[in-house]
């Protein structure tokens, strides 16, 4: 029994090392906090005011996509397109939204005949995205982060 009780204690004493902790660094926590983190996708996309109250993130993200597609489209309200023949166009527009809620636009993909047709084109886009009020940003994790996307721009004439 005696031999017993210190068999016991020894291995009492022995196994307090697999109780410790080890400590991790903040920059190895860091590190490994990146390597989860999908950079692909935001926590909440960037919303207009009218968008504000939809909770859910798919809903929310085709409101603003909503939102915005009907924005440009109201710049484009006042100009007149005037054409020889009939043009049927998608002009893709990367627009980047900031972390302080400015959009612009970074490039216009439009076809070289639509562009040789309305030589404008590209101002009145730009006008049109310039002249939208800033927004509330997308945010990642409860930070304002930028993002950028492609939006299609359907050109149709008759």
């Amino acid at each position: 029994m005696k031999y017993a009780f210190y068999v016991l204690v020894l291995f009492v004493l022995a196994s307090c090392q697999y109780f410790e902790t080890d400590k991790i660094s903040s920059e190895t926590f860091y590190q490994q906090e990146i390597k989860t983190i999908s950079w692909n996708d935001v926590d909440q996309f960037p919303s207009f005011s009218s968008c504000q109250h939809i909770s859910e993130k798919q809903a929310s993200k085709i409101c603003f996509e909503n939102t915005l597609v009907s924005k440009i489209y109201a710049g484009f309200s006042s100009k007149h397109f005037v054409s020889t023949r009939a043009i049927k166009d998608t002009l893709w527009a990367a627009i980047a939204v900031s972390e302080k809620g400015n959009i612009s636009l970074n490039t216009l993909q439009m076809d070289s005949l639509t562009s040789a047709s309305f030589p404008e084109l590209s101002t009145w886009v730009r006008q049109s995205i310039d002249s939208i009020p800033s927004l509330e940003p997308a945010h990642k994790r409860g930070v304002p982060v930028a993002v950028a996307f492609s939006l299609p721009i359907v050109l149709q004439t008759k």
